[in-house]
């Protein structure tokens, strides 16, 4: 088969329409996606189809007449186009615009009934490659604008939209230079061919990267529900104790500091015994919000398992960790009251550890580990601080007295 542009257009053609029944067969394929995935999906498959067959329009141009080869067939490609952009903002939750596409379109078809405009090539050629460069650009922005999750498959498209506007704007500067009278007259031309190698790539690679947009995305959901706690929505141990680690590494410095409480809810067990495993379930969720709406920005809350709860607190001292901790149990106590009428009385103890990024982590987990199982057995609602020497060894133990978990005025 030769390497000429018939050839190459049939190849853009045929890649068209094999690329929206490959996406269409993998949106049934993929069952795991998500609704934006999905509709992404139908979109980009659309846009192709109807693409496909405004390029079949254009490739009888002179066997056909004018009405189709020229104006029904741009007018598909620019709706097409438009789906495929759709199915993009989509993915990403952005508008899809598609009726400023339509609306691109009729003004496409109004100006095909000025004659002057139908019978100059090089107007034609102006009015359908902008919109194809404003549509690139678009898709450019948003991938790498809009593209909260980072995903890499997003930026290579952002990348491939790149490559397609650097084709229209190509073929706009050579036909406004040299002022081909006819589409035939520009068929043959070398740089006819380097803008068809250009589009078919682009389309091979709309094919493959929506498809990866989808694994992608799933492939982070599953790793995000492997470090999140289903029941209260936080991180869970490992992902604290990633993030932990991470902090450490990152502020080497021994004069750095931060702080570790372990949470535990008091007799979680009577609460699911008196009144169901439901109310033992809400009350876990609360003391979640509590921690997503008590601490701060930087501060990292997590769910460990049944009643435990860790949070880390970088750079942050003894005292303020413990001012913190005390308002988290004081803040959960009262909440439950109010909840239930003061029917449901629900405290909270915890141990907490101050540590420096000199001492080992192992280390400072078991002593606020055994702070908690201190402060559980002085009873309920107490808080427990445990120093640590740089090098992990436990100085001393610091028992706080009792504290009443139902004042109001220091929630």
């Amino acid at each position: 088969m030769a390497f000429d542009t018939p050839t190459l257009f049939l190849c853009v053609t045929i890649a068209g329409f094999a690329g929206s029944a490959i996406l269409l067969l993998f949106h049934f394929i993929w069952r795991t996606r998500s609704r934006a995935c999905s509709q992404s999906l139908l979109l980009w498959s659309a846009g192709l189809f109807i693409t496909g067959n405004g390029t079949v329009l254009v490739g009888l141009r002179g066997t056909v007449p004018d009405e189709f080869s020229i104006i029904l067939a741009n007018i598909l490609i620019l709706l097409g186009t438009g789906l495929r952009r759709a199915g993009f903002a989509a993915f990403l939750g952005r508008p899809r615009l598609v009726g400023l596409y339509v609306a691109i379109a009729g003004i496409w078809l109004a100006l095909c009934f000025y004659t002057p405009f139908l019978d100059s090539f090089l107007s034609r050629v102006n009015f359908i490659q902008a919109s194809l460069i404003g549509s690139s650009l678009w898709v450019i922005w948003m991938a790498f604008r809009q593209n909260p999750e980072k995903l890499k498959s997003v930026r290579m498209l952002g990348a491939t939209n790149m490559i397609e506007f650097a084709a229209y704007v190509w073929f706009v500067l050579h036909q406004n230079l040299l002022e081909f009278p006819t589409f035939l007259s520009v068929f043959p031309q070398n740089f006819m061919t380097i803008y068809l190698i250009t589009i078919l790539f682009s389309i091979i690679m709309t094919i493959v990267l929506p498809a990866c947009m989808v694994i992608e995305r799933a492939s982070l959901r599953y790793k995000e529900q492997a470090l999140q706690d289903a029941l209260t929505g936080l991180p869970n141990r490992r992902a604290v104790l990633n993030d932990v680690e991470d902090w450490i590494s990152e502020h080497a410095d021994p004069a750095s500091a931060y702080s570790l409480i372990m949470f535990g809810v008091d007799d979680l067990r009577a609460v699911n015994d008196r009144f169901n495993n439901a109310m033992g379930d809400a009350v876990l969720q609360l003391f979640g919000r509590i921690l997503k709406e008590t601490l701060g920005e930087t501060a990292l809350p997590g769910r460990v398992e049944g009643e435990l709860f860790i949070v880390f607190l970088p750079k942050v001292n003894r005292e303020m960790s413990f001012l913190t901790a005390q308002r988290i149990c004081r803040k959960l106590s009262v909440a439950c009251q109010d909840a239930s009428d003061g029917k449901l009385a629900v405290s909270v103890s915890a141990g907490l550890v101050t540590a420096t990024t000199d001492s080992p982590l192992e280390r400072v987990l078991e002593a606020v580990d055994r702070g908690l199982s201190s402060a559980k057995s002085k009873g309920r609602g107490q808080i427990m601080a445990m120093d640590l020497a740089p090098n992990g060894n436990l100085k001393k133990t610091l028992a706080t007295g009792e504290f009443s978990s139902l004042k109001r005025s220091a929630a």
